[in-house]
């Protein structure tokens, strides 16, 4: 093994990948295993060296150790497969859509009970709709990995049912969407008024919001400025504070992007709540997820918020667990699928 007794976690870093890459090239798969599971221990918040772990292992052909190993790498990172890194080392097992819909079976609409085309998403685009013919619209915030955790155009599956515009966003500038939205405007209220005309364009008279994981907060954040009826949130991290950082240190970056590039009047989702009656607001976290629970707990007291802990979750990926429980689908329908107002 490297000594790594004299160097600086960078540079043993370094060398450990340089290393195993060579132990790989030469064939010693063994001894490239073990030196990324030394990678992990100098560097266990990383992802990389999990996933690594289980490409080798396949290629080893130890598939029950490759089950096991991305099984336990999941739970850590449950939303991991989206990412590009992960996909390029591991593309059998990045999300399909088909393979998303046949994991919901009965509990996503199927074609025939779709009421409007479905978005079409290549990755690329920060905003994406999809029109109903209703006067009800429900504004989608991504989380970091781009995703409803599922593909766009499966998770429309359940706007399009209930013929709801679907507004799609993605935060290309990784600021919980505090910067705006890119192709709409350059800044946070530019996008905001943006919205708003788009909204008043199509006749809609019925806002709602929702969000995952980093999105959960900007579908609290806009959803109160556009007077949405209600907000969903799923894993949504709504502590936007100075000691948030002492209990989640999940994203780092991300999470001073925030907190100083951020005025504290718009981070106090708290305060601009309780000064926002008409909006209600559904967070939905893993009840055994304690940076989830701590979040959840910020808006806790409220009258209009609800908190929805999911029991024997332990894990960030709410959306996901509620729909393959089979409740979403009611869920939005209940929430969405109300006449329009006159």
């Amino acid at each position: 093994m490297v000594d790594q007794a004299t160097q600086s976690p960078a540079e043993a870093v370094a060398q450990l990948q340089s290393t195993a890459r060579m132990a790989e090239e030469a064939g010693d798969l063994d001894r490239a295993l073990g030196f990324f599971r030394a990678l992990r221990q100098i560097q266990p918040r990383h992802h990389r060296w999990a996933f690594e772990e289980v490409r080798l292992l396949r290629k080893a052909g130890r598939a029950a150790e490759a089950a096991d190993a991305l099984r336990e790498a999941l739970k850590r990172w449950p939303r991991a497969l989206y990412r590009d890194d992960v996909k390029a080392m591991l593309p059998e097992a990045a999300p399909k859509e088909g393979r998303a819909i046949k994991a919901l079976g009965d509990d996503i609409p199927s074609d025939k009970e779709l009421r409007r085309p479905l978005v079409e998403d290549d990755g690329a685009a920060d905003f994406i709709m999809g029109e109903g013919g209703r006067k009800t619209a429900v504004i989608v915030f991504t989380g970091l990995a781009d995703r409803m955790v599922m593909p766009l155009p499966v998770f429309d599956r359940f706007l399009a049912e209930l013929d709801v515009t679907g507004i799609y966003l993605r935060d290309r500038r990784r600021i919980g969407f505090f910067k705006g939205v890119k192709s709409l405007a350059d800044d946070y209220e530019g996008t905001i008024e943006r919205l708003e005309d788009l909204l008043a364009e199509k006749g809609v008279r019925t806002v709602h919001t929702l969000g995952n994981s980093a999105g959960g907060m900007a579908a609290v954040s806009y959803g109160i400025d556009l007077g949405a009826r209600t907000v969903m949130g799923f894993s949504a991290p709504v502590a936007l504070v100075a000691a948030t950082k002492d209990v989640d240190r999940r994203v780092a970056v991300f999470s001073d992007r925030i907190l100083y590039g951020v005025p504290e009047s718009r981070r106090d989702l708290r305060g601009r709540l309780a000064a926002a009656p008409q909006t209600t607001v559904k967070l939905f976290y893993g009840a055994d997820m304690p940076e989830d629970r701590y979040h959840a707990s910020a808006l806790e007291g409220l009258p209009n918020t609800e908190l929805h802990p999911i029991q024997g979750m332990a894990g960030h990926g709410a959306l996901y667990r509620v729909a393959e429980t089979g409740q979403l689908r009611p869920m939005l329908r209940a929430t969405y699928g109300a006449p329009d107002e006159d």
